[in-house]
C-alpha cells in the first residue's frame, strides 16, 4: 500500500497515527493487533503509545515562545521509537531534496521552473482617491459594537433564577452563551476587514447583509411587542431555554440566536435596540461611502485589468515555443471571485480575445469556453498537464483554451495547473501556508515554462502598517477566544497577551518574507515535516559514497578518523570530536548476534551511537540528536574527497604522531559518560510516561567504562594554525 500526502501533519501528530493505521490494517488506538503490527520488523512495541508520547512532547514544544520553538529540540525530545517508526514507514521528500538527489531524473522530466522574486501591487481602493483609506475604514469597523450579535449582554436583571441559569449553562462544557457571542463579534469584525482587503464589492455586500439582518430583527421585535400587547395573560418569564428549545413547544416563536436561543421577552429591548440602531447608522454610513465605488473607479480592479492586458498583449514563450497568456487569480472570497468574473470575462474576450472561467467551492462555476463543471474548466485551462489531447471525445474543441482562471481556495491544493506561469493573489491570505500552497499549483516539476511569476496585491504600500492592523485585530480575537471559555487559566491576561503577540508577530515575519521571496513549506521556521523524522537524505548520500568508494571502505579498519576545520556557515561545528560508537551489549569480539538491541526504543540508530564533544569537554550533541550529528558530519566533511594534508600535519604535531592521545581519550570518556547518563535519563522518562513503557535489559544498557563499545570511526574538528 502506498499513501501519498503533501501535508501529512496538519495540527497534531495524531494525523500521522491515523495514516499509520491504514498500513497497520486497523485503528492502532483500538485494535491490539494493529497496535503491535511493527513489533517484529521495526521493534515498535506499541504504535499507540509511541504516538501518544510524541504528541505529548509536540504539545509542550508548540507552547514554547516562537523564537525558542526549534525543530531540533522537538526531535531530541520525542525519542527514538517515533523516529524509528516514521523512518521505517515513510519516504519523505522536500523540494530541495528532490532537486539535489534526483537531478538527472528531474532534468529528464523538465525540471523545476525558476522563481523570480514576487511582484507587489499596492492598489488604491478608489482611483479618484476620495474614499476612506484602509486604516480609516479599520478605525470605523473597530467602533462598531455589533450589538445585533450580543443579545445576552442585555438580559433582564429581574429574570427568575431558573431562567437566568438556563442561559448561563456552558455549551459542550466550554463556552457560555455570552462568551460565544463575544467570539462571534470579533469574528465579524475580522470578516469585515478581510472582505475590505479582498474587494470593495465584497465589503459592500457584507455591509448590506448586516443591515438587512438588523432590519429583519426590528420587524421581529415589532411583531413580538404587538403580540405581547394583545396577549397580556401570557407569562413569558416562566419560560426557560429548555421550554422553547423543545421541538414540541407550541407557543409563538419569538426567540433569536442560533444553537442557543434567547427569548425576546427576556431582553431589555429598548436598550438593546438603541445599540443595534446605532450600529445600523454607522453601517449605513460606510455603505453609502462604498456605493460610489463602481467598477470604473475600483482602483484594484483597474490594476488587475492592466496586468491581464500586459500578459495578453506581451505573452511569455514556453520551452515548446508556444505563447503563454495564462493567469491564475486566487481570492479567499466567493463574492470577490464572482465580482471579478462578472467584470472581466466579457471584457477579456472582446478586448483581448481570451477565455475566462470561474471556479468556486459552492459550485457556482462559470466559463466562456466549454462546460462549466469543475474538471472541464481545469482541463481547458491547463490542457497539457491535464492531458486534454487524450480526451478528444470529452473535449472536441482542441484548438481553444481558457487563459484566465479566477478561483477560490477550493483548488489551492492537489491540482496540477503548470501550463500557467503567472499566479496572482488578489487578496493575501493571513496564513502563510495557504499562499505557498496556492503558488504550488503552477510551480511544479514538468512545467514547460522556464520561470513562474507570483504577483501579490497588498492593501497598503507600507506592509508594516498593514501588519499592524492585522496584528491588533488578530490579538484581540485570540484574547476573546481564550477568555470566552470561562475556564481557569494559569497565566494572567498580560502573559496571555504577550504569548499571543509573540506568535502573531512570528506569522507577520513570515508574511514579510513572502513579500520579498518565494518560500516552500519547509522554509517556514516553525513547521514540522516528515523529512525531520527521516534519514532518507543521508541514505542517499551514503549510497552515492558507497558506489564510488566501496573497495576502499571494505579494506578500511575500524577506528579510522578524518580531520576537518570549522566553517563559518556551520556555527555548531566548533573544535572537538564526533564519535561513532557501536554497542555490543557485552564484552568480546562483536558478532551480529552480540550487537545490542533497543527494546525500549531509546536510540533511533541502535546499536550505533553518535556523540559530538567539544574540546572543552562539553557534550554538544548527545546520541538523542542523530540527525543533527549527521548533518554536522555532512556539512563539514562531504565536500572533501581526500584528506586535508595541512590538518593532518597539525594533528600529528599535537599528538606526537598519535602517541599522545590523552586529550581525545578524555573526549571519548565524556562521550561514553554522556551515553550512559542520557540513556538512563531517557529510560526513566519513558518508564514514567505510561503503563506500556519497556524497561531496557541489562545487556542493552550502556556503561560509561566503554568495555562494551567499539569505536567505528570519528571526525576531528581542529582549528588550523594562523
Amino acid at each position: 500500500m502506498l499513501l501519498l500526502s503533501a501535508t501529512p501533519v496538519n495540527n497534531q501528530l495524531a494525523d500521522l497515527r491515523n495514516q499509520i493505521s491504514f498500513i497497520a490494517g486497523a485503528d492502532v488506538a483500538r485494535n491490539v493487533v494493529a497496535d503491535r503490527a511493527f513489533r517484529q520488523k521495526l521493534g515498535i512495541a506499541s504504535v499507540k503509545e509511541t504516538t501518544r508520547k510524541a504528541q505529548q512532547q509536540f504539545t509542550l514544544w508548540s507552547k514554547r515562545p516562537v523564537e525558542k520553538r526549534k525543530t531540533r529540540d522537538l526531535i531530541a525530545a520525542i525519542g527514538g521509537d517515533f523516529f524509528k517508526l516514521l523512518d521505517g514507514l515513510s519516504i519523505a521528500r522536500s523540494r530541495r531534496q528532490v532537486a539535489t538527489y534526483y537531478s538527472e531524473e528531474i532534468k529528464r522530466l523538465g525540471g523545476f521552473p525558476t522563481r523570480p522574486a514576487p511582484k507587489a501591487i499596492h492598489a488604491l481602493i478608489d482611483s479618484e482617491q476620495t474614499f476612506l483609506s484602509f486604516e480609516q475604514l479599520d478605525a470605523e469597523i473597530s467602533r462598531l459594537t455589533l450589538a445585533l450579535y450580543h443579545p445576552s449582554s442585555k438580559l433582564r436583571e429581574d429574570l427568575p433564577d431558573a431562567v437566568r441559569a438556563g442561559y448561563e449553562v456552558k455549551i459542550n462544557g466550554v463556552f457560555t452563551q455570552e462568551g460565544r457571542e463575544r467570539i462571534l463579534i470579533s469574528m465579524m469584525k475580522i470578516n469585515f476587514l478581510k472582505r475590505l482587503e479582498s474587494s470593495v464589492d465584497s465589503f459592500r455586500l457584507t455591509l448590506q447583509r448586516t443591515i438587512d439582518k438588523i432590519d429583519r430583527l426590528e420587524k421581529r421585535i415589532e411583531a413580538f411587542e404587538s403580540h405581547q400587547e394583545t396577549n397580556p395573560e401570557i407569562d413569558f418569564d416562566s419560560l426557560t431555554p429548555d421550554d422553547f428549545e423543545d421541538p414540541d413547544f407550541e407557543g409563538e416563536d419569538f426567540t433569536i440566536g442560533g444553537r442557543k436561543r434567547i427569548h425576546l421577552a427576556h431582553i431589555k429591548l429598548p436598550e438593546w435596540l438603541k445599540e443595534v440602531r446605532n450600529d445600523r447608522t454607522q453601517l449605513q454610513f460606510l455603505l453609502k461611502k462604498t456605493e460610489v465605488i463602481k467598477p470604473g473607479r475600483d482602483g484594484k480592479l483597474m490594476e488587475l485589468k492592466s496586468l491581464i492586458s500586459a500578459k495578453a498583449n506581451s505573452p511569455t514563450t514556453n520551452r515548446d515555443g508556444k505563447q503563454n497568456r495564462k493567469i491564475l487569480i486566487f481570492t479567499a472570497f466567493s463574492d470577490t471571485a464572482q465580482y471579478l468574473y462578472r467584470e472581466i470575462a466579457s471584457w477579456a474576450q472582446e478586448e483581448l480575445g481570451i477565455h475566462t472561467a470561474l471556479v468556486r467551492g459552492d459550485g457556482g462555476n462559470q466559463a466562456s469556453l466549454g462546460r462549466n463543471d469543475y474538471d472541464s474548466i481545469l482541463t481547458n485551462f491547463s490542457p497539457m498537464s491535464k492531458r486534454r489531447s487524450e480526451q478528444a471525445n470529452e473535449f472536441e474543441d482542441q484548438g481553444q483554451e481558457i487563459d484566465l482562471l479566477i478561483a477560490t481556495d477550493c483548488i489551492s491544493e492537489g491540482q496540477n495547473l503548470q501550463d500557467c506561469d503567472l499566479l496572482v493573489n488578489y487578496d493575501i491570505h493571513w496564513n502563510p501556508v495557504r499562499i505557498i500552497q496556492r503558488f504550488g499549483r503552477i510551480d511544479r516539476i514538468g512545467s514547460r515554462n522556464d520561470s513562474v511569476q507570483l504577483v501579490n496585491f497588498w492593501p497598503v504600500a507600507d506592509l508594516d502598517r498593514y501588519l499592524g492592523v492585522k496584528h491588533r485585530v488578530e490579538s484581540r480575537m485570540a484574547l476573546v477566544d481564550l477568555s470566552a471559555t470561562q475556564a481557569d487559566n494559569l497565566l494572567d491576561p498580560s502573559q496571555l497577551e504577550d504569548l499571543i503577540k509573540e506568535d502573531l508577530l512570528f506569522r507577520d515575519k513570515q508574511l514579510q518574507r513572502l513579500r520579498d521571496e518565494i518560500l516552500d513549506l519547509e522554509d517556514l521556521d516553525d513547521s514540522v515535516s516528515l523529512t525531520d523524522f527521516s534519514l532518507d537524505e543521508f541514505r542517499l548520500d551514503l549510497l552515492r559514497f558507497l558506489e564510488a568508494n566501496r573497495s576502499d571502505l571494505e579494506e578500511s579498519p575500524e577506528g579510522i578518523y578524518a580531520l576537518v576545520s570549522p566553517r563559518s556557515e556551520v556555527p555548531i561545528g566548533q573544535p572537538g570530536a564526533l564519535f561513532c560508537l557501536r554497542h555490543r551489549g557485552g564484552e568480546g569480539t562483536p558478532t551480529p548476534a552480540s550487537l545490542s538491541s533497543d527494546s525500549a526504543g531509546l536510540n533511533p540508530l541502535a546499536p550505533y551511537y553518535l556523540v559530538y564533544v567539544l574540546d572543552d569537554g562539553t557534550v554538544r550533541l548527545t546520541f538523542a540528536q542523530p540527525k543533527q550529528a549527521m548533518m554536522l558530519l555532512r556539512d563539514l566533511a562531504a565536500d572533501h574527497p581526500r584528506a586535508i594534508e595541512s590538518l593532518c600535519n597539525l594533528f600529528d604535531a599535537k599528538t606526537s604522531d598519535g602517541a599522545d592521545m590523552e586529550h581525545y581519550n578524555l573526549l571519548m570518556s565524556k562521550a561514553l559518560a554522556s551515553i550512559e547518563s542520557t540513556f538512563r535519563r531517557k529510560a526513566t522518562s519513558s518508564l514514567l510516561s505510561g503503563r506500556d513503557a519497556v524497561l531496557p535489559t541489562a545487556k542493552e544498557t550502556p556503561d560509561a567504562d566503554g568495555n562494551d563499545f567499539d569505536l567505528v570511526t570519528w571526525l576531528v574538528i581542529v582549528d588550523p594554525e594562523p
